[in-house]
Protein backbone atom coordinates (compact mmCIF):
# COMPACT_ATOMS: atom_id res chain seq x y z
CA UNK A 1 0.00 0.00 0.00
CA UNK A 2 1.61 3.63 -0.60
CA UNK A 3 0.32 6.22 2.47
CA UNK A 4 0.53 9.86 1.98
CA UNK A 5 1.03 11.53 5.41
CA UNK A 6 -0.34 15.12 5.50
CA UNK A 7 1.67 16.89 7.99
CA UNK A 8 3.90 13.91 8.36
CA UNK A 9 6.33 15.54 10.42
CA UNK A 10 3.72 15.79 14.02
CA UNK A 11 5.02 14.01 16.66
CA UNK A 12 1.60 11.06 16.30
CA UNK A 13 2.28 11.31 12.22
CA UNK A 14 5.50 10.96 11.72
CA UNK A 15 5.36 7.29 14.39
CA UNK A 16 2.48 5.88 12.08
CA UNK A 17 5.09 6.87 9.05
CA UNK A 18 7.69 4.76 10.85
CA UNK A 19 5.17 2.14 11.71
CA UNK A 20 3.77 1.70 8.45
CA UNK A 21 7.08 2.13 6.56
CA UNK A 22 8.76 -0.54 8.79
CA UNK A 23 5.86 -3.29 8.32
CA UNK A 24 6.22 -2.84 4.27
CA UNK A 25 4.28 -0.10 3.08
CA UNK A 26 5.66 2.56 0.61
CA UNK A 27 5.56 5.77 2.70
CA UNK A 28 5.45 9.19 1.80
CA UNK A 29 4.37 12.69 3.16
CA UNK A 30 4.43 16.47 3.55
CA UNK A 31 4.87 19.06 6.28
CA UNK A 32 5.59 23.07 6.05
CA UNK A 33 8.68 23.07 7.41
CA UNK A 34 11.56 20.48 8.38
CA UNK A 35 12.38 19.36 12.41
CA UNK A 36 13.69 16.54 13.81
CA UNK A 37 11.11 14.35 13.29
CA UNK A 38 11.74 14.32 9.60
CA UNK A 39 15.47 14.32 9.57
CA UNK A 40 14.42 10.56 11.33
CA UNK A 41 11.92 9.99 8.52
CA UNK A 42 14.34 10.58 5.76
CA UNK A 43 17.00 8.50 7.75
CA UNK A 44 14.62 5.72 7.54
CA UNK A 45 14.05 6.25 3.74
CA UNK A 46 11.04 8.27 3.40
CA UNK A 47 10.67 10.91 1.15
CA UNK A 48 8.98 14.27 2.64
CA UNK A 49 8.37 17.13 1.21
CA UNK A 50 8.52 20.78 2.36
CA UNK A 51 5.46 22.85 1.54
CA UNK A 52 1.99 21.87 0.82
CA UNK A 53 1.10 21.82 -2.72
CA UNK A 54 -1.02 19.92 -5.29
CA UNK A 55 1.61 19.21 -6.82
CA UNK A 56 2.92 16.97 -3.90
CA UNK A 57 1.47 13.76 -5.12
CA UNK A 58 3.27 10.16 -6.22
CA UNK A 59 -0.16 8.24 -6.86
CA UNK A 60 -1.33 7.53 -3.28
CA UNK A 61 -3.54 4.42 -2.24
CA UNK A 62 -4.76 6.57 1.01
CA UNK A 63 -3.98 9.50 2.38
CA UNK A 64 -3.69 10.47 5.95
CA UNK A 65 -3.93 13.83 8.07
CA UNK A 66 -3.09 15.65 11.03
CA UNK A 67 -5.73 17.43 12.84
CA UNK A 68 -4.24 20.51 12.47
CA UNK A 69 -4.26 19.91 8.48
CA UNK A 70 -7.96 21.72 7.33
CA UNK A 71 -9.88 20.58 4.86
CA UNK A 72 -8.76 23.12 2.24
CA UNK A 73 -5.53 21.30 2.09
CA UNK A 74 -4.41 21.39 -1.47
CA UNK A 75 -3.21 18.03 -0.79
CA UNK A 76 -6.41 16.70 0.75
CA UNK A 77 -8.44 18.49 -2.32
CA UNK A 78 -6.35 16.39 -5.12
CA UNK A 79 -7.02 13.38 -2.96
CA UNK A 80 -11.13 14.10 -3.19
CA UNK A 81 -11.01 14.97 -6.39
CA UNK A 82 -8.99 11.90 -7.38
CA UNK A 83 -11.29 9.28 -5.45
CA UNK A 84 -8.65 8.39 -3.05
CA UNK A 85 -9.58 7.56 0.56
CA UNK A 86 -8.78 10.40 3.08
CA UNK A 87 -8.28 9.32 6.55
CA UNK A 88 -7.74 11.21 9.81
CA UNK A 89 -5.12 10.36 12.33
CA UNK A 90 -6.93 8.38 14.90
CA UNK A 91 -8.95 6.73 12.20
CA UNK A 92 -5.82 5.41 10.91
CA UNK A 93 -5.06 4.78 13.78
CA UNK A 94 -7.82 2.56 14.49
CA UNK A 95 -7.02 0.48 11.67
CA UNK A 96 -3.42 -0.87 12.55
CA UNK A 97 -4.95 -1.27 15.82
CA UNK A 98 -7.77 -3.86 15.09
CA UNK A 99 -7.15 -7.32 16.50
CA UNK A 100 -4.20 -6.43 18.80
CA UNK A 101 -3.59 -6.13 22.36
CA UNK A 102 -3.98 -2.34 23.22
CA UNK A 103 -2.37 -0.13 26.42
CA UNK A 104 -4.02 3.24 25.70
CA UNK A 105 -3.56 6.29 27.81
CA UNK A 106 -4.84 9.76 27.91
CA UNK A 107 -5.88 12.64 29.89
CA UNK A 108 -5.24 16.62 29.92
CA UNK A 109 -1.83 16.03 32.13
CA UNK A 110 0.96 13.27 32.38
CA UNK A 111 -0.08 11.28 28.96
CA UNK A 112 3.33 11.12 27.45
CA UNK A 113 5.74 10.77 30.48
CA UNK A 114 3.12 7.96 31.63
CA UNK A 115 2.78 6.22 28.18
CA UNK A 116 6.66 6.22 28.17
CA UNK A 117 6.70 4.52 31.67
CA UNK A 118 4.38 1.72 30.77
CA UNK A 119 6.44 0.69 27.81
CA UNK A 120 9.51 0.97 29.55
CA UNK A 121 8.10 -1.07 32.47
CA UNK A 122 6.54 -3.61 29.48
CA UNK A 123 10.05 -4.44 28.05
CA UNK A 124 11.27 -4.56 31.25
CA UNK A 125 8.92 -7.67 32.12
CA UNK A 126 9.86 -9.06 29.48
CA UNK A 127 6.91 -8.29 26.91
CA UNK A 128 7.68 -6.82 23.33
CA UNK A 129 5.65 -3.58 23.06
CA UNK A 130 5.26 -1.40 19.64
CA UNK A 131 4.67 1.82 21.33
CA UNK A 132 2.98 4.86 19.93
CA UNK A 133 4.65 7.76 22.06
CA UNK A 134 3.67 11.44 21.44
CA UNK A 135 7.10 12.50 22.62
CA UNK A 136 10.82 11.61 22.37
CA UNK A 137 12.25 8.85 24.70
CA UNK A 138 15.96 7.44 24.25
CA UNK A 139 14.70 4.27 25.11
CA UNK A 140 12.62 4.16 22.10
CA UNK A 141 14.82 2.85 18.69
CA UNK A 142 13.18 5.89 17.06
CA UNK A 143 12.50 7.90 19.73
CA UNK A 144 8.87 8.12 19.52
CA UNK A 145 8.10 5.10 18.16
CA UNK A 146 9.94 1.70 18.68
CA UNK A 147 8.57 -1.50 16.53
CA UNK A 148 7.40 -5.15 18.83
CA UNK A 149 6.04 -8.40 18.39
CA UNK A 150 4.03 -7.81 21.78
CA UNK A 151 1.14 -5.41 22.72
CA UNK A 152 0.74 -2.11 21.11
CA UNK A 153 1.37 0.99 23.86
CA UNK A 154 0.06 4.18 22.64
CA UNK A 155 -0.66 8.02 23.90
CA UNK A 156 -3.86 8.67 22.89
CA UNK A 157 -4.44 12.43 22.09
CA UNK A 158 -8.06 13.52 23.61
CA UNK A 159 -8.18 16.95 22.36
CA UNK A 160 -10.38 16.09 19.53
CA UNK A 161 -13.78 13.80 20.29
CA UNK A 162 -12.99 10.94 18.14
CA UNK A 163 -10.27 9.88 20.62
CA UNK A 164 -13.97 8.13 22.49
CA UNK A 165 -13.88 5.66 19.10
CA UNK A 166 -11.23 3.87 20.49
CA UNK A 167 -11.33 0.32 22.21
CA UNK A 168 -7.98 -0.67 23.91
CA UNK A 169 -7.71 -3.37 26.65
CA UNK A 170 -6.13 -1.51 29.24
CA UNK A 171 -6.96 2.27 29.48
CA UNK A 172 -5.19 4.88 32.11
CA UNK A 173 -6.81 8.16 32.36
CA UNK A 174 -4.64 10.57 33.83
CA UNK A 175 -6.84 13.54 34.39
CA UNK A 176 -9.47 15.57 32.22
CA UNK A 177 -8.97 19.05 32.97
CA UNK A 178 -11.60 20.45 30.18
CA UNK A 179 -8.28 20.99 27.79
CA UNK A 180 -9.27 21.94 24.38
CA UNK A 181 -13.10 22.02 25.29
CA UNK A 182 -13.05 24.60 21.97
CA UNK A 183 -13.27 21.05 20.59
CA UNK A 184 -16.10 19.88 21.68
CA UNK A 185 -18.51 23.27 21.35
CA UNK A 186 -17.51 24.42 24.68
CA UNK A 187 -19.90 21.90 26.25
CA UNK A 188 -18.91 20.72 29.22
CA UNK A 189 -21.11 17.81 29.52
CA UNK A 190 -20.37 16.62 25.68
CA UNK A 191 -16.39 16.32 26.99
CA UNK A 192 -17.37 14.34 30.00
CA UNK A 193 -19.13 12.00 27.68
CA UNK A 194 -16.57 11.66 25.20
CA UNK A 195 -14.00 9.93 28.51
CA UNK A 196 -17.30 7.87 29.52
CA UNK A 197 -18.00 6.53 26.09
CA UNK A 198 -13.90 5.39 25.94
CA UNK A 199 -14.14 3.99 29.03
CA UNK A 200 -17.43 1.95 28.41
CA UNK A 201 -15.77 0.59 25.45
CA UNK A 202 -12.25 -0.42 27.16
CA UNK A 203 -12.54 -4.25 27.28
CA UNK A 204 -10.56 -5.32 30.86
CA UNK A 205 -9.17 -2.98 32.90
CA UNK A 206 -9.68 1.12 33.46
CA UNK A 207 -6.96 3.02 35.94
CA UNK A 208 -8.32 6.67 37.00
CA UNK A 209 -6.73 9.21 38.98
CA UNK A 210 -9.44 9.31 42.83
CA UNK A 211 -9.02 13.20 42.60
CA UNK A 212 -10.22 14.20 39.22
CA UNK A 213 -13.76 14.96 39.11
CA UNK A 214 -14.72 14.12 35.86
CA UNK A 215 -13.34 10.27 35.60
CA UNK A 216 -12.52 9.33 39.01
CA UNK A 217 -15.77 7.27 38.98
CA UNK A 218 -14.89 5.44 35.73
CA UNK A 219 -12.36 3.61 37.06
CA UNK A 220 -12.15 0.02 37.63
CA UNK A 221 -9.38 0.82 40.40
CA UNK A 222 -7.78 4.30 41.13
CA UNK A 223 -4.62 6.25 42.13
CA UNK A 224 -4.68 9.38 44.59
CA UNK A 225 -2.75 11.13 47.23
CA UNK A 226 -4.95 9.75 49.92
CA UNK A 227 -7.75 8.25 48.18
CA UNK A 228 -8.01 4.82 45.60
CA UNK A 229 -6.52 1.22 45.50
CA UNK A 230 -3.14 2.89 44.93
CA UNK A 231 -2.45 5.80 47.60
CA UNK A 232 0.15 8.00 48.18
CA UNK A 233 1.50 7.57 51.76
CA UNK A 234 4.39 10.26 51.79
CA UNK A 235 7.30 11.56 49.65
CA UNK A 236 10.86 12.22 50.19
CA UNK A 237 13.85 13.36 48.13
CA UNK A 238 17.29 11.56 48.63
CA UNK A 239 19.78 13.14 46.08
CA UNK A 240 18.59 12.67 42.58
CA UNK A 241 15.85 9.91 44.11
CA UNK A 242 12.70 10.95 45.31
CA UNK A 243 11.34 7.91 47.58
CA UNK A 244 7.62 7.68 48.32
CA UNK A 245 5.99 5.63 50.19
CA UNK A 246 2.48 4.10 48.82
CA UNK A 247 0.00 1.27 49.54
CA UNK A 248 -1.56 -0.69 46.76
CA UNK A 249 -4.26 -3.15 48.13
CA UNK A 250 -3.69 -2.71 51.17
CA UNK A 251 0.11 -3.42 51.06
CA UNK A 252 2.62 -1.21 51.56
CA UNK A 253 5.36 -0.64 49.21
CA UNK A 254 8.45 1.66 48.30
CA UNK A 255 8.49 3.55 45.22
CA UNK A 256 11.75 5.10 43.94
CA UNK A 257 12.19 7.53 41.15
CA UNK A 258 14.64 9.01 38.91
CA UNK A 259 12.59 11.75 37.81
CA UNK A 260 11.52 14.83 39.96
CA UNK A 261 8.28 15.69 40.69
CA UNK A 262 4.85 14.47 43.04
CA UNK A 263 3.49 14.64 39.55
CA UNK A 264 5.40 11.35 38.48
CA UNK A 265 5.30 9.58 41.45
CA UNK A 266 1.40 10.03 40.49
CA UNK A 267 2.16 8.86 37.00
CA UNK A 268 3.86 5.98 38.00
CA UNK A 269 1.53 4.99 40.44
CA UNK A 270 -1.31 4.71 37.50
CA UNK A 271 1.13 2.35 36.12
CA UNK A 272 2.02 0.40 38.72
CA UNK A 273 -2.06 0.26 39.41
CA UNK A 274 -2.31 -1.15 35.79
CA UNK A 275 0.14 -3.46 35.92
CA UNK A 276 -0.74 -5.09 39.16
CA UNK A 277 -3.89 -5.17 38.41
CA UNK A 278 -2.98 -7.41 35.22
CA UNK A 279 -1.21 -9.33 37.39
CA UNK A 280 2.19 -8.36 37.01
CA UNK A 281 4.87 -8.85 39.93
CA UNK A 282 4.85 -5.62 42.01
CA UNK A 283 8.17 -5.60 42.76
CA UNK A 284 9.24 -6.10 39.13
CA UNK A 285 7.36 -2.88 37.95
CA UNK A 286 9.10 -0.95 41.09
CA UNK A 287 12.21 -2.26 39.80
CA UNK A 288 11.65 -1.30 36.52
CA UNK A 289 10.07 2.17 37.27
CA UNK A 290 13.30 3.19 39.64
CA UNK A 291 14.92 2.52 36.03
CA UNK A 292 12.61 4.98 34.56
CA UNK A 293 14.34 8.45 32.94
CA UNK A 294 12.58 11.30 31.49
CA UNK A 295 11.68 11.77 28.02
CA UNK A 296 12.61 14.81 26.41
CA UNK A 297 11.48 18.20 26.98
CA UNK A 298 10.09 16.66 30.22
CA UNK A 299 12.85 18.22 33.37
CA UNK A 300 15.80 17.62 30.72
CA UNK A 301 18.16 19.52 32.76
CA UNK A 302 21.51 21.44 31.29
CA UNK A 303 24.24 21.80 33.72
CA UNK A 304 25.94 25.19 32.35
CA UNK A 305 28.21 25.72 35.17
CA UNK A 306 28.48 23.28 37.89
CA UNK A 307 30.88 25.17 40.41
CA UNK A 308 28.67 27.98 39.66
CA UNK A 309 25.29 26.44 39.76
CA UNK A 310 23.81 27.60 36.67
CA UNK A 311 21.36 25.29 35.02
CA UNK A 312 18.66 24.92 32.34
CA UNK A 313 15.67 23.09 31.95
CA UNK A 314 13.35 22.25 29.16
CA UNK A 315 10.04 21.57 29.67
CA UNK A 316 7.09 21.19 27.75
CA UNK A 317 4.51 21.79 30.52
CA UNK A 318 1.77 24.08 28.37
CA UNK A 319 -1.23 24.16 31.04
CA UNK A 320 -1.27 25.84 34.70
CA UNK A 321 -1.35 22.96 35.68
CA UNK A 322 1.83 21.47 34.36
CA UNK A 323 3.39 24.66 35.23
CA UNK A 324 2.85 24.57 38.68
CA UNK A 325 3.83 21.06 39.02
CA UNK A 326 7.23 22.03 37.19
CA UNK A 327 8.04 24.85 39.21
CA UNK A 328 7.17 22.58 42.31
CA UNK A 329 9.34 20.23 41.03
CA UNK A 330 12.69 22.58 40.47
CA UNK A 331 12.28 23.94 44.49
CA UNK A 332 12.51 20.56 45.13
CA UNK A 333 15.60 19.32 42.90
CA UNK A 334 17.17 23.17 43.14
CA UNK A 335 16.32 24.70 46.66
CA UNK A 336 18.87 27.17 46.71
CA UNK A 337 18.70 28.18 43.59
CA UNK A 338 16.90 31.38 41.83
CA UNK A 339 13.90 29.68 39.43
CA UNK A 340 14.04 32.14 36.69
CA UNK A 341 10.96 30.76 33.34
CA UNK A 342 10.94 32.15 30.06
CA UNK A 343 7.88 31.03 29.12
CA UNK A 344 5.93 30.76 25.58
CA UNK A 345 2.05 30.17 25.80
CA UNK A 346 0.77 27.49 23.95
CA UNK A 347 -2.69 28.29 22.02
CA UNK A 348 -4.56 31.37 22.00
CA UNK A 349 -7.79 29.51 22.56
CA UNK A 350 -6.42 27.99 25.72
CA UNK A 351 -4.87 31.20 27.22
CA UNK A 352 -8.51 32.72 26.61
CA UNK A 353 -10.02 29.78 28.14
CA UNK A 354 -7.27 29.89 31.39
CA UNK A 355 -8.48 33.11 32.33
CA UNK A 356 -5.81 34.34 34.27
CA UNK A 357 -5.10 31.14 35.53
CA UNK A 358 -1.30 31.25 34.28
CA UNK A 359 0.39 33.92 36.39
CA UNK A 360 -1.21 32.19 39.41
CA UNK A 361 0.70 29.44 38.18
CA UNK A 362 3.56 31.06 37.17
CA UNK A 363 4.02 33.38 40.42
CA UNK A 364 5.74 30.84 42.33
CA UNK A 365 8.78 31.43 40.32
CA UNK A 366 11.38 33.96 41.25
CA UNK A 367 11.60 35.74 38.06
CA UNK A 368 9.42 35.48 34.47
CA UNK A 369 9.80 35.71 31.24
CA UNK A 370 6.92 35.86 29.37
CA UNK A 371 6.85 35.79 25.26
CA UNK A 372 3.61 35.67 22.48
CA UNK A 373 1.98 33.27 21.82
CA UNK A 374 2.66 30.18 19.53
CA UNK A 375 -0.59 29.59 17.67
CA UNK A 376 -0.07 25.54 16.96
CA UNK A 377 -2.18 26.39 13.26
CA UNK A 378 -4.55 28.47 15.49
CA UNK A 379 -6.02 32.20 14.34
CA UNK A 380 -4.97 34.65 16.38
CA UNK A 381 -8.10 35.75 18.82
CA UNK A 382 -8.23 39.91 18.97
CA UNK A 383 -6.74 41.26 22.45
CA UNK A 384 -5.73 38.12 23.33
CA UNK A 385 -2.22 38.52 24.12
CA UNK A 386 0.46 36.61 25.97
CA UNK A 387 0.87 40.19 27.67
CA UNK A 388 -2.21 39.39 29.67
CA UNK A 389 -0.43 36.69 31.44
CA UNK A 390 2.56 39.38 32.48
CA UNK A 391 -0.24 41.85 33.42
CA UNK A 392 -1.84 39.44 35.86
CA UNK A 393 2.20 38.51 37.37
CA UNK A 394 2.67 42.32 37.74
CA UNK A 395 -0.94 42.80 39.81
CA UNK A 396 0.44 39.79 41.64
CA UNK A 397 3.42 41.86 42.94
CA UNK A 398 5.80 39.18 40.51
CA UNK A 399 9.32 40.50 38.59
CA UNK A 400 7.62 39.68 34.90
CA UNK A 401 8.31 40.95 31.44
CA UNK A 402 6.73 40.23 28.30
CA UNK A 403 8.66 40.17 24.81
CA UNK A 404 6.64 40.07 21.47
CA UNK A 405 9.03 38.14 19.61
CA UNK A 406 11.12 34.86 20.70
CA UNK A 407 14.15 36.16 19.45
CA UNK A 408 13.93 39.34 21.71
CA UNK A 409 14.25 36.96 24.72
CA UNK A 410 18.22 36.46 24.00
CA UNK A 411 18.89 39.63 24.75
CA UNK A 412 16.54 39.86 27.70
CA UNK A 413 18.97 37.99 30.53
CA UNK A 414 22.44 36.75 31.19
CA UNK A 415 23.60 33.25 32.89
CA UNK A 416 23.90 34.25 36.40
CA UNK A 417 25.18 32.35 39.91
CA UNK A 418 22.67 29.75 41.79
CA UNK A 419 20.13 30.60 38.92
CA UNK A 420 18.03 27.79 37.08
CA UNK A 421 16.57 28.90 33.85
CA UNK A 422 13.63 26.64 32.91
CA UNK A 423 12.73 27.22 29.06
CA UNK A 424 8.65 26.34 29.34
CA UNK A 425 6.24 26.08 26.63
CA UNK A 426 4.72 23.57 23.83
CA UNK A 427 5.80 25.12 20.61
CA UNK A 428 9.89 26.78 19.57
CA UNK A 429 10.95 27.44 23.10
CA UNK A 430 13.32 25.26 22.66
CA UNK A 431 15.20 27.11 19.85
CA UNK A 432 15.75 29.88 22.42
CA UNK A 433 17.38 27.84 24.98
CA UNK A 434 19.57 25.57 22.66
CA UNK A 435 21.11 29.34 21.52
CA UNK A 436 21.51 30.35 25.21
CA UNK A 437 23.20 27.40 25.96
CA UNK A 438 25.42 27.52 22.52
CA UNK A 439 26.38 31.04 23.41
CA UNK A 440 26.81 30.81 26.84
CA UNK A 441 29.57 27.53 25.41
CA UNK A 442 30.96 30.11 23.18
CA UNK A 443 31.53 32.55 25.85
CA UNK A 444 33.53 29.81 28.14
CA UNK A 445 35.76 28.94 25.25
Amino acid sequence: MKIHFVGIGGIGMSSLALHCRLRGDDVYGSDICGNEQIDILRSAGIHVFIGHSYENWLHPDVVVHTPAVHSDNPEILRARAEGVKVMSRSEFLRSILDGVTQFAITGSDGKTTTTAMVAHCLKSLGEDPTVFLGGMHKSLEFYNYRSGKGPYVYELDESQPEFSAFSPDFLIITNARQDHLENYDNNENFYRSCFENLARKTRRAVITFSEDKNTSNLGTHTFGRSSGTCKLLSRERKGLLQIASIELAGRQYELKLKVPGEHNVLNAMAVLTLLWSIGYNVDAVLTALEDFVSTHRRFDVTVLNERDRTYVVDDYAHTPDEIRSLIAAAKEVFPEEKKVVIFQPHRYTRLLREDGNFAKALKDADEIYVTEVYGAFEKAIPQISAKMIVDGLISHGKQARYFPKLEELLEAFKPQEKTVYLFVGAGDIIKVSQRFVQNYSQKRR
